[in-house]
């Protein structure tokens, strides 16, 4: 059940993504919540929780945005790999792996994206994407981080 209800939240999460915050612009990209949410939950719940739910999060983001189906499931593999190696470090709050996992996940998630991009011949402008795009979007999910969906 828990599984059905996170679908859902990220669902509801995933099409806010896409028609209400793209008209909030900061640093001039907008959060990105399903993957504050794949990464708060890789960090928050057990590790064999988070590689049921981490995919299932990528799969729903991929049926709202115009990337090709199954980017981020590749893309937001690489939290649950992340949050294992933030809880290695033994700290009393679980903020800093949740913020260390957000700003790593949202790296990842834009090379992957964007070799998935140009694998599927696209032409993609790697600096100028990580630059304007990439770069911004890990600042801003990590602010958004503690005011959104993180303890």
């Amino acid at each position: 059940m828990k599984y059905v209800l996170a679908t859902l939240v990220a669902w509801f999460l995933a099409v806010l993504d896409v028609s209400a915050l793209p008209y909030l612009k900061i640093l001039g990209v907008t959060p990105d919540l399903v993957l504050i949410l794949a990464a708060c939950w890789a960090v928050l719940r057990p590790q064999d929780e988070a590689m049921i739910a981490v995919p299932i999060f990528g799969l729903v983001h991929d049926l709202t945005n115009g990337d090709p189906l199954g980017t981020s499931v590749l893309a937001f593999a690489p939290l649950v790999v992340i949050a294992a190696m933030a809880r290695i470090r033994a700290v009393e709050t679980q903020f800093i792996p949740a913020i260390i996992v957000v700003a790593a996940g949202t790296l990842t998630w834009g090379v992957v994206r964007m070799t998935v991009l140009a694998l599927t011949g696209q032409e993609v402008q790697w600096l100028d994407a990580a630059i304007r795009v990439i770069i911004p979007l890990a600042i801003v999910n990590t602010l958004s981080c503690r005011s959104s969906i993180c303890p």
